[in-house]
C-alpha cells in the first residue's frame, strides 16, 4: 500500500468516525425540551377569537370538547410532538404567554396564554370525559310473505366499547374522539317459532369494510327494509360517529336463518 493509498484509507476512516458522532448528536439532539415544556403549562386562546383551545398540564394536552381524548405531548428541538404516533408540528415561536406555531396545512396558529382562572371552567368535565349513552332503543315489524306472517325484532344496546377517531380541529391540529360502539340484537319469528336470533357486531362486516374504516367507525343502526323470496332484508349502517361518512350494508337473513351480507354503498 503507498502513501496516497493510505492517507486516503484514514481520511475514510475519519468520515466514518465523524459520522457516527454526528448521529449520535442527532440521537442526543431528540431530548425533549424541558424548558419549552415548562413554558407551555396554562390553558392556551385563539388569538383572534380569544376561544380556549387547550389545557396543557403536565406532559398532556385536554381539550374543552369532551368527546376529544387528552393526548400526551413534547417537545424535540423546534418542534412539538402531540399523540401517538405523533403529529409534529413547528414551533415559529414561544415564550412565556406566546405560542405561535403550523398546523397539518402550514398555516400558523397564534395562542395567547390565558391569565383569567375563568378559563379553566372550560376543563371542569373531567376526567369523566366522555358521556355515556345507556338508552336502548327497540323495534318490532310485522311483515307477510306468500301469506305467512312475520316478527321481526331490533334491539339497539349502546356498549362501553370505546372507539378512537382520529380527525383535525378546526385549527388543524390531530385529536382523537372517543365514542361508544352499539351491539345490535335482531330477531325473527314465525309464529311461536324462532327463525333468526343473534347479537350482531360491526365484526360481523369485517369482510366487507376496510380494517382502518372499520376500527374507527361504529355500528350505527340496523333497519328493517323489505322481504322477499331471498329472507328478511335489513339496512345495515357503519360509519364513522357524527359523520355522514359510512357502509351501508344489507344483511339478509334467510328463511333458514341464514345470514349474507352484501354493500350496498
Amino acid at each position: 500500500m503507498n502513501r496516497i493509498e493510505t492517507i486516503l484509507l484514514v481520511f475514510l476512516a475519519a468520515l466514518a468516525v465523524v459520522g457516527c458522532q454526528r448521529k449520535d448528536q442527532t440521537a442526543a439532539g431528540a431530548v425533549e425540551n424541558t424548558e419549552a415544556k415548562q413554558m407551555l403549562q396554562g390553558v392556551w386562546m385563539d388569538n383572534e377569537t380569544m376561544e380556549v383551545n387547550f389545557m396543557i398540564k403536565g406532559d398532556t394536552i385536554f381539550y374543552p370538547d369532551s368527546t376529544v381524548q387528552p393526548a400526551r405531548f413534547k417537545v424535540v428541538g423546534d418542534t412539538l410532538l402531540i399523540g401517538e404516533p405523533p403529529s409534529r408540528y413547528p414551533i415559529v415561536k414561544l415564550s412565556a404567554n406566546i405560542l405561535v406555531f403550523k398546523n397539518q396545512n402550514g398555516e400558523e396558529l397564534r395562542l395567547n396564554k390565558s391569565d383569567s382562572p375563568d378559563d379553566n371552567a372550560a376543563f371542569e368535565h373531567r376526567p369523566a370525559m366522555v358521556s355515556v349513552v345507556s338508552e336502548v332503543q327497540k323495534r318490532d315489524t310485522v311483515v307477510s310473505f306468500s301469506n305467512e306472517r312475520y316478527h321481526c325484532y331490533i334491539t339497539v344496546n349502546p356498549t362501553k366499547y370505546k372507539v378512537l377517531r382520529r380527525s383535525y380541529n378546526d385549527d388543524g391540529v390531530a385529536v382523537d374522539n372517543v365514542f361508544f360502539d352499539n351491539i345490535i340484537h335482531v330477531s325473527v319469528y314465525h309464529g311461536g317459532e324462532k327463525v333468526y336470533s343473534s347479537d350482531i357486531s360491526k365484526q360481523m362486516y369485517s369482510g366487507h369494510v376496510p380494517a382502518d374504516f372499520l376500527s374507527q367507525s361504529i355500528l350505527g343502526d340496523i333497519r328493517f327494509t323489505r322481504i322477499d323470496k331471498d329472507g328478511f332484508h335489513f339496512e345495515t349502517i357503519i360509519g364513522f360517529p357524527e359523520e355522514t361518512t359510512s357502509y351501508i350494508l344489507d344483511t339478509v337473513v334467510s328463511f333458514e336463518g341464514k345470514v349474507r351480507i352484501t354493500e350496498i354503498r
